[in-house]
């Protein structure tokens, strides 16, 4: 019996510094992908993303939104840029424009934010990007916009990728900009 509860005591001894590390690792930064042999290209801050050869923006509008739609329900992972491993909201972003475009698209909500061009509220249309200040600071967290006043997003609360409106008070409040990240082909 003494011999038990020395084990257990050697056992946490062990375990507080790692515990500790741990507790003081703070947020953790989403993993960086690796690049399939596929990748066409990568976004720039500034640029637009071209669609590959062929496809019509509106095409390509059509990638965007639906791909995005077709993750509703996909749980939440902070970090995450899989579905089967769970996304974030940047990981959602990026997971969505690299399969549809094999375009290698940044990770963070951050860098996300200088891809495309900033446009109005007024003229956001399906495909572009919009984002929020959620966290104390801007462009904190991005979404997909679909169209009438709808985006879709992997929020933190109630956790799985879903829709939501640019009017509910919430986002309304924390809305910080939009930008068009998908180049005209006209």
């Amino acid at each position: 019996m003494h011999c038990m509860i020395a084990d257990r005591l050697l056992i946490a001894a062990a375990a507080l510094p790692l515990l500790l590390l741990i507790g003081c690792a703070g947020t953790p930064k989403p993993a960086p992908l690796a690049a399939p042999p596929s990748w066409r290209a990568e976004a720039q801050v500034g640029a637009f993303i071209q669609p590959p050869p062929g496809m019509s923006r509106d095409q390509a509008v059509s990638e965007i939104t639906s791909r995005s739609v077709l993750l509703l329900g996909t749980p939440y992972r902070l970090g995450g840029s899989s579905p089967a491993e769970g996304l974030d909201c940047s990981g959602l972003v990026a997971h969505v424009i690299q399969e549809a475009f094999r375009v290698r698209f940044p990770r963070t909500t951050e860098e996300q934010a200088m891809v495309g061009a900033p446009i109005p509220m007024h003229a956001l249309a399906p495909g572009d990007l919009v984002f929020f200040n959620t966290a104390g600071r801007p462009n904190s967290h991005v979404g997909v916009y679909l169209g009438e006043r709808r985006f879709v997003h992997a929020p933190t609360s109630r956790g799985v990728v879903r829709i939501e409106s640019l009017t509910q008070a919430y986002w309304a409040k924390r809305f910080d900009q939009a930008r068009r990240v998908i180049a005209r082909t006209e």
